[in-house]
C-alpha cells in the first residue's frame, strides 16, 4: 500500500485523501451543532414547525439543531444559501415546496434547482383553504362562483402574494369554472387577515393552520380546502373536488441538505427526522396547530417535488408568470 502510494500522482492522492476524509467525518456525525434554515420569518406556522422538529432530531442526534431565518424573495434567499452551503450535513434547510417546485420556473436568475439538494425527509402537508368571514354569505364554493359569474371581476380575493400556492390554486378554479376573480396580493397572510377580517374581501385563500384562532373564535369560516383530502381537524369542510371544481394544489414540505451531501449523512438524518416526526412531543404540538404531518422518506420526498415542479410549470406558464 505504501508502495501504489508513493507511486500515485499528486491530484490522485488528493482525491483518495478526501474521500476519506468525507468517510470519516459521516462515520462520526454529527459531531457539532447543526443549523436549520427556514427561508421565511420567524413567528410564523413554518417557523414554529421547524423549532419543534429541530427540537425532537436534537434529541435523536445527540446535537444542538440551531433554527435561523433567512426570509425573503419567497423563500429563494434561503434555499440559495443553503444550496451554496457545505455539503457535510450541518447545513440544512426546512422548507415548503413553493421554493423550490415553482419559483424556479418564475424565476430564470435562480442559481439553484432541483438538483441542487438532497431529499432528507418530507415531514408536512400544507393545506390551503378558502376562507370568508364568519357573517359571510357564501356558504359554499358555489355561492362564490355564482356571485362571480354574475359579475366577472366583483368577487376579489386575498392571498400572501402572486406565485403563491393559494393564488396559483384559485387561478386554476377561474380556467376551470370559466369564471373571472380579482386577485389582491399581500407581502404575506397578516396584513391579508386584516382585510379579510375586516371584509375588505370576499374570500381569503390561506392556510388552515395559520388562522386556527379566528377558526375558533368564530372570525373565520371555511368553505373548501385545495388539498386532495379533507383536513383531519375540520372533517365537514370539502375538498374542491368534492364541491365539483377538478382543482388540487398540493403543498408540502420537509429537510434538505446541499447536493453531494455524503449518503451516511442523509440517511442519519432520515432516521433522526423519521423518529422525531414519530415522537410523542412533536405529534402533540402538530394536533394542537392543525398541522398535518406526513412523514415520507427522502427518496418519495424528492418523488414528489418533480412531480409538483412539473405541475407548476404548466400553471405558470399559462398565467404568463414567468420573469427575467
Amino acid at each position: 500500500m505504501h508502495d501504489f502510494l508513493r507511486g500515485a500522482r499528486p491530484h490522485l492522492l488528493g482525491l483518495m485523501l478526501a474521500a476519506f476524509c468525507l468517510g470519516s467525518a459521516a462515520q462520526d456525525y454529527p459531531s457539532r451543532p447543526i443549523q436549520m434554515v427556514v427561508p421565511f420569518a420567524a413567528g410564523g406556522g413554518l417557523d414554529l414547525n421547524a423549532r419543534n422538529l429541530a427540537e425532537a432530531m436534537s434529541a435523536q442526534l445527540g446535537q444542538p439543531i440551531a433554527v435561523a431565518n433567512r426570509d425573503g424573495a419567497a423563500g429563494t434567499i434561503g434555499l440559495n444559501a443553503v444550496a451554496g452551503a457545505r455539503a457535510d450535513g450541518y447545513t440544512l434547510a426546512f422548507t415548503p415546496a413553493v421554493p423550490l417546485s415553482s419559483e424556479p420556473h418564475r424565476l430564470k436568475s435562480l442559481a439553484y434547482g432541483l438538483d441542487s439538494f438532497r431529499y432528507v425527509c418530507q415531514v408536512f402537508d400544507n393545506i390551503f383553504a378558502i376562507a370568508v368571514p364568519g357573517n359571510s354569505p357564501y356558504r359554499r364554493i358555489d355561492d362564490i362562483l355564482a356571485d362571480a359569474r354574475k359579475d366577472p371581476g366583483k368577487v376579489n380575493y386575498g392571498t400572501s402574494g402572486t406565485g403563491s400556492i393559494p393564488h396559483l390554486g384559485t387561478s386554476d378554479i377561474e380556467a376551470t369554472a370559466k369564471v373571472t376573480l380579482t386577485h389582491v396580493p399581500y407581502k404575506g397572510d397578516a396584513p391579508m387577515l386584516q382585510d379579510l377580517l375586516s371584509e375588505r374581501l370576499g374570500f381569503g385563500a390561506v392556510l388552515v393552520s395559520s388562522i386556527t384562532g379566528h377558526l375558533n373564535s368564530g372570525a373565520l369560516r371555511l368553505v373548501a380546502v385545495y388539498a386532495d383530502r379533507r383536513h383531519p381537524s375540520f372533517p365537514d369542510v370539502p375538498t374542491l373536488k368534492e364541491a365539483g371544481i377538478p382543482v388540487v394544489q398540493a403543498s408540502f414540505g420537509g429537510v434538505l441538505a446541499p447536493a453531494r451531501t455524503p449518503d451516511a449523512v442523509v440517511a442519519r438524518l432520515e432516521g433522526a427526522c423519521r423518529a422525531a416526526v414519530a415522537s410523542p412531543k412533536y405529534q402533540g404540538w402538530a394536533r394542537g396547530a392543525n398541522q398535518v404531518v406526513d412523514f415520507r422518506p427522502g427518496s418519495e420526498f424528492e418523488r414528489n417535488m418533480r412531480e409538483d415542479s412539473r405541475l407548476k410549470a404548466a400553471t405558470i406558464l399559462r398565467l404568463g408568470l414567468r420573469q427575467p
